[in-house]
């Protein structure tokens, strides 16, 4: 008994390590991706500033890539505008660089630096689709011009620049020291800052417009521009000091329909997380009010989504002649408001809408679509849209960190408090008093042990609750399957899996994270406040919804008493299925057992 005894807090030893280092490692991975980010944002606000109040924007970009390179870690930045050759070839130019001290620059010439896209078409049909690339010296080692590769380059990240649409030329981030990888959230944040970078060439073409229209046109006519120049101004102010998306739209959405004279006008934004479009803010004659039809409709199988949401064009539409019911509620409003003509303005990110401007008018205004001022205030929208999702997505990474930093202390506390009671208390037992026939500290003894391994089991459910994204390592059958396996306890409880083989299930990593939380969750109620003898988790797959359900043969409860007291997990799991466009039910009686269950519409593809 004592060789056992002394086996027993050694294996727990090598798996404390074992779990400890791994947590470790995504801690820091975390961490320094959410430094990154952090530090990325803040470099493009200060570029931003600096872009916007710089009389010549291009003598500033050398400083703004600088700004950028450092926060990105990377040691050389090249901004390559796209341009027409003597021939009509296609073209990308460097227009400014910055490299980090001891880097060897692009070229000793910059200026000299043309590369044609045809010769490496496969890079360029990627970038001017609106989608980035990231490149390794294994990638890039076929490229035949080093005006493209760049000098001593390891690894690069080359993202693309749109101006009103049009492809304008490529941001390029290099590194020359190491290999470094660069992750789907990083690489947002460096799109974002390139980003700023064309919305200041884009302000710069307007300024030039201007410069140009205050030669051929009447006084007003440059009074008209120098008023919209400043809406311009004053709305990128806002968008650095609004913290709310919410509020910065509605001002926004007012100012445009003012300088359009729109009747009314709405800003639609996709909200990933429910898979619907969903209306942000209204305007109505000049006020901000609530919208008079749908509020939401899904990415799924709506008109909306089939006209609309995969096309990057504006659409200018005529209510009188037109018979469309896109948007439930809509085309009911326009006619009983007496409006004449409609347009739909995406913003776009890469090569994604994010959202839309709808403009009303009670009047023909066909020409509103070709508007400079819109275009900047459109991509001053979608902006701010990437800004905030950034700004959430960084919040989440916290939390995750958290979660972890959490795990960590239940492993390193609890567990191994349990787990030195449970050492002591196999020492106890070779005491002489102990190994008494018909010992009564024989039996305490034996109930403080159940008790300890109750703890023990209860403080690792709890470790592997906390574990980061476990559907995204192993897929949420395995992830299921394992939870059924820790959970059971022999001699007093038996969790079991029933499910066909979904090893893919369509579903979004996000989504299966949250039903895999919510089946954390209620497995945990069942052995905490059931006593069940028997779990089962399920996972149906119907025509179009997947079907997560467990159910125990508990004691049961009274569904209405428990929502309306302390049910802290039974909001939580209906908030998480909530989220992610779920509906969550609950089914239980005193005396025969609960189930809870979640239905999931099946992503669309």
């Amino acid at each position: 008994m004592n060789a056992n005894v002394v086996e027993l807090p050694v294996l727990e030893e090598n798996f404390a390590k074992t779990a400890v280092s791994e947590c470790e490692k995504e801690f820091t991975q975390i961490n320094e991706s959410l430094q990154r980010r952090e530090g990325l944002l803040a470099a493009s606000a200060k570029a931003s500033r600096l872009l916007l109040e710089a009389p010549d924007v291009r003598a500033v970009v050398p400083n703004v890539l600088r700004l950028i390179g450092e926060s990105a870690g990377v040691d050389r930045v090249n901004l390559m505008l796209s341009q027409a050759g003597p021939g009509g070839e296609p073209l990308l130019v460097v227009a400014s660089e910055w490299v980090a001290d001891g880097v060897v620059p692009h070229l000793e010439d910059p200026a000299t630096c043309s590369c044609d896209e045809r010769n490496f078409s496969a890079v360029c049909s990627e970038l001017r689709a609106g989608r980035s690339v990231c490149l390794s010296m294994s990638d890039t080692s076929s490229l035949p011009t080093i005006g493209f590769e760049g000098v001593g380059t390891k690894t690069k990240a080359i993202v693309p620049i749109f101006v009103g649409g049009e492809f304008t030329g490529i941001v390029g981030f290099d590194n020359t020291k190491q290999r470094r990888a660069i992750d789907s959230a990083e690489l947002s944040a460096l799109e974002t800052a390139a980003g700023v970078i064309g919305a200041a060439l884009h302000r710069e073409r307007l300024v030039d417009d201007v410069r140009r229209t205050r030669e051929r046109a009447a006084e007003e006519k440059v009074t008209e521009l120098a008023k919209a120049n400043a809406v311009i101004r004053g709305n990128l102010e806002r968008l650095a000091s609004e913290p709310d998306l919410h509020s910065f739209m509605g001002h926004m959405l007012l100012e445009t329909t003012r300088q359009f004279d729109a009747a009314s006008g709405s800003v639609i934004v996709s909200k990933d997380s429910l898979q619907e479009w969903r209306v942000l803010a209204h305007v109505r004659d000049g006020q901000l009010a609530d919208a008079p039809f749908a509020t939401s409709v899904p990415f799924a199988g709506s008109p909306f989504t089939e006209v609309f949401g995969r096309s990057p064009e504006p659409r200018y539409m005529n209510i009188e002649r037109g018979n469309w019911e896109i948007w439930p509620g809509a085309l009911q409003f326009h006619r009983r408001e007496g409006y004449s003509s409609v347009l739909i303005y995406p913003l776009v990110f890469g090569a994604r809408n994010v959202g839309f401007f709808i403009l009303s008018f009670r009047r023909e205004a066909p020409e509103v679509q070709h508007s400079e001022l819109l275009v900047a205030l459109a991509q001053q929208a979608t902006l701010a849209v990437q800004l905030t999702r950034l700004a959430y997505s960084a919040k989440e990474a916290a939390v995750l960190v958290e979660r972890t930093r959490i795990g960590q202390e239940i492993h390193d506390g609890l567990a191994q408090a349990f787990t030195g009671i449970l050492m002591q208390l196999g020492a106890a037992e070779e005491f002489q008093p102990c190994k008494r026939k018909n010992s009564e500290l024989a039996g305490v003894l034996n109930r403080i042990r159940d008790l300890a391994r109750d703890g023990l089991s209860e403080a690792r459910r709890s470790v592997m609750a906390l574990r980061l994204d476990q559907t995204r390592r192993a897929g949420l059958e395995i992830a299921l399957r394992q939870l059924c396996d820790r959970s059971t306890v022999p001699g007093r409880v038996t969790c079991t899996f029933q499910g066909g083989d979904f090893t893919r299930t369509g579903l979004k990593p996000e989504h299966e994270h949250e039903l895999l939380r919510i089946a954390q969750e209620a497995l945990s109620n069942a052995m905490r406040h059931a006593r069940p003898s028997n779990v089962l988790i399920q996972m149906t797959d119907e025509p179009a919804h997947w079907v997560l359900a467990v159910s125990d043969d508990g004691v049961g409860m009274e569904q209405h008493a428990e929502l309306a007291g302390e049910g802290f997990g039974l909001t939580s799991m209906q908030q998480r299925a909530g989220a992610i466009g779920g509906e969550w039910h609950i089914e239980s009686k005193p005396g025969a057992g609960t189930r809870v269950s979640v239905r999931l519409p099946k992503r669309r593809v």
